[in-house]
């Protein structure tokens, strides 16, 4: 696998080029086919190349999928414990406050606009408690912010956190007031990135985070003791003093993103 993975990094084989045939390859490197079938499954499982039954294998266009995949069940297995679940909520903390102050310098008024439209569908989805459309929208908005970035390898941790934080925060948001917060969170994050203020897009993606790590911890292990979950969002009860004032919770502002002065 060493020399074809060389040859392929070399260029001798380019895109879209077909490698030479099994026998060809046992006869380049003096191996046997068993030999040349593992090297080339190895480097099918890389993203290099396209293995298509009784076809030459192909080279493929490099991409970060295969890492992803790799990536998404390294966390699932690593966060199973209580101190990899910290840890990596540690690490998810640096990462996404440093994309946030560093997003509020460089965001574009399209970018504001598509952050917008995610949080006006995310809404839309808490009102009709759509639980799952909520939980996916949340995880599109905090993505959204790392593509923003335009760097493919941030872009692979974000997805890699998406993957593994899916099932914690669907547990999480069975409860209403909970996916309320979130959503007022993420109005907050847009808001200071509206003001291209990096101090305040940082303070709020940390609050954010904060907030949500402990209850995504505590819910997830009462779903988990439970071994079972609702579909649906747990009604908000006006009469109840632990249910949040509605006016905490405004409505996402609309019309053009505006840049702050100076």
């Amino acid at each position: 696998m060493t020399c074809l993975l060389e040859d392929i990094r070399a260029g001798v084989y380019q895109e879209g080029q077909k490698l030479p045939s099994e026998r060809e390859l046992m006869e380049e490197f003096g191996v046997g086919r068993p030999a040349v079938r593992e090297a080339l499954s190895a480097l099918g499982r890389m993203g290099l190349i396209e293995i298509s039954p009784g076809m030459r294998a192909r080279v493929c266009k490099l991409t970060l999928k295969p890492l992803l995949g790799e990536m998404r069940a390294t966390l699932q297995i690593y966060s199973s414990s209580p101190d990899g679940w910290r840890q990596l909520h540690d690490l998810r903390l640096f990462f996404e406050t440093s994309v946030a102050r560093q997003l509020a310098r460089q965001v574009t008024d399209d970018q504001l606009r598509s952050l917008r439209d995610i949080l006006v569908n995310q809404r839309n989805f808490l009102d009709r408690s759509e639980i799952r459309s909520f939980a996916e929208a949340d995880i599109a908005f905090h993505r959204a912010l790392v593509e923003f970035m335009g760097n493919p390898f941030l872009g692979l941790l974000a997805e890699g956190f998406g993957g593994w934080l899916i099932t914690p925060l669907y547990a999480s948001m069975q409860v209403r007031r909970q996916s309320e917060r979130s959503y007022t969170a993420h109005v907050a994050v847009l808001e200071a990135l509206k003001e291209r203020n990096p101090d305040l897009a940082e303070q709020a993606m940390r609050l954010h985070l904060e907030e949500m790590r402990g209850i995504y911890l505590v819910d997830l292990m009462a779903a988990r003791a439970a071994g079972e979950g609702g579909e649906d969002f747990a009604p908000l009860d006006p009469a109840s003093p632990s249910q949040p004032d509605e006016q905490e919770f405004p409505p996402l502002k609309f019309g053009a993103p505006e840049r702050a002065p100076g």
